[in-house]
């Protein structure tokens, strides 16, 4: 089943169903849709080319309905997606285009086709779900090649990314849409792709809970680290809680005291060994403590 993966190659086929109008006679619709043609595949002008297809869809929509009329309205509108799809403005083209096509039968095939495949490459099926299942319903007691071209792509673009299994099992053996040859290979590409899924969302299971099982000992890791340092934090608070309640007053006596105690005692008299030695062993006995209790 092939499936033209190409915008553009819709926009051309309508831009083909439209050439012969210009023979009968150059009405101003016809004539603006010329011109946006022009901006659109020659001068690159898309800002340009969707003024002149609005311009020709206002046009059309004071004129009597036609046949000839609706083939350039549906040749203006193709013009005018592609015009939004160039810059990069696709999530206004369903709303624009409703605009101009009141109800889903309404709307032709190939911008059904250009549609579907918009949205399928834009990685927004869902967006054309709703639409494309009402323009089917409305159609389906009339099924034609068109018809046909449409249940493909929504079979393949939009129900099977969405893993709208069923209802793709259920339209890949509809008898009105494929034969029995292409009823097979529709219900292989569903299998595959339900198979794929399956497989991607064990894999992403699988991913996870192995992500979990390598942070679990960081996370254990992490949570000592923050143990600690509340701890740190609390001995600190509490430390600067008790020089803050000891007055200034007598902190600074006890230094006078201490420096006038090692610096009168000369280091050389036996005198000043025994003070001095004792001041270093009561030093050496509270670092001890402090880092035996640490």
């Amino acid at each position: 089943m092939a499936v033209t993966e190409n915008v553009s190659s819709c926009s051309l086929s309508a831009m083909w169903d439209w050439s012969h109008l210009s023979l009968s006679g150059t009405p101003p619709a016809v004539t603006l849709l010329d011109a946006a043609t022009d901006l659109l595949v020659l001068e690159r002008n898309f800002p340009g080319a969707l003024e002149m297809c609005e311009r020709g869809l206002q046009i059309i929509s004071t004129e009597p309905g036609e046949r000839r009329n609706n083939q350039v309205k549906a040749s203006l509108v193709v013009i005018a997606i592609q015009a939004l799809a160039e810059m990069e403005r696709w999530r206004e083209v369903l709303p624009w285009m409703l605009q101009y096509y009141q109800s889903p039968q309404e709307i032709p095939h190939n911008i059904m086709e250009m549609c579907l495949l918009l949205y399928s490459r834009v990685k927004q099926p869902h967006v054309m779900l709703e639409l494309s299942k009402d323009w089917l319903r409305g159609q389906v007691t009339r099924p034609s090649l068109q018809y046909k071209r449409v249940a493909e792509l929504h079979l393949l673009n939009i129900l099977l990314p969405l893993g709208h299994f069923s209802e793709a099992e259920d339209l890949a053996v509809d008898p009105r849409v494929f034969t029995k040859q292409q009823q097979e290979a529709a219900l292989t590409a569903v299998r595959e792709e339900k198979r794929r899924q399956e497989e991607k969302e064990a894999a992403q299971i699988e991913s996870e809970q192995q992500n979990q099982r390598t942070l679990s000992p960081s996370g254990n890791v992490r949570g000592k680290y923050l143990q600690v340092a509340r701890l740190l934090y609390r001995a600190l608070s509490a430390a600067v809680t008790w020089t803050r309640r000891i007055p200034l007053r007598n902190t600074l006596l006890a230094l006078l005291l201490l420096s006038v105690i090692i610096l009168r005692l000369d280091p050389a008299s036996p005198a000043s060994q025994d003070p001095i030695s004792r001041l270093l062993l009561l030093l050496r006995q509270i670092f001890g403590s402090l880092f035996r209790n640490r």
